[in-house]
């Protein structure tokens, strides 16, 4: 008897489940910030290191690159290389204003350029158009050796494989006293 019960229930679940219509969202990602967290070493210092969350949601899935996107407009040097922007943001007393991050590079005895800017892998591994949502982490070193007492904000953006840019989001803003 209890075995006919649970066919039933599990019968009415399937019939419910299956008369839910389908997610959809537009065609241009749309991107929400879900948090940032701080890495740390053993000691419970911070490492300068932070994992920035971003929740996502696309209506055709078309996310994330191959890494055998190599040509345009998805070649290294083309301006659409990277699929996730991040600008680094400073505050200069009245306003976070973006700002180059250097390092030095001791080869060429000159400062490099930073850059937060990363691809992320594919979303959705078939080429079917079907709306998606969810969270991804990006890991980055964010401490700046060269001022260390900066008060910060980062700015995100993505964009998918048909070049649609997603809505723009910033953190909170972000103190290192690292001295």
């Amino acid at each position: 008897m209890k075995v006919k019960y649970i066919f039933i229930v599990v019968l009415a679940l399937l019939f419910c489940l299956s008369c839910q219509k389908p997610v959809t969202y537009p065609i241009e990602p749309e991107i929400t910030y879900q948090g940032l967290s701080f890495l740390m070493n053993a000691d419970s210092t911070l490492t300068g290191e932070v994992v920035l969350s971003i929740g996502y949601t696309d209506g055709d899935g078309d996310l994330g690159l191959n890494d055998s996107d190599t040509l345009y407009p998805f070649g290294n040097g083309d301006p659409n290389y990277y699929n996730l922007l991040i600008d680094y943001l400073k505050w200069d007393g009245s306003q976070f204003v973006e700002t180059p991050l250097l390092s030095w590079n001791q080869q060429t005895q000159s400062y490099d350029t930073i850059s937060f800017n990363a691809r992320f892998k594919r979303l959705v591994f078939n080429d079917e158009e079907k709306a998606i949502s969810g969270t991804f982490d990006y890991k980055m070193m964010l401490y700046n050796p060269l001022s260390p007492n900066d008060t910060i904000k980062l700015r995100a953006r993505i964009v998918d494989r048909a070049l649609h840019f997603s809505n723009t989001i910033e953190t909170e803003r972000i103190t290192f006293n690292m001295n």
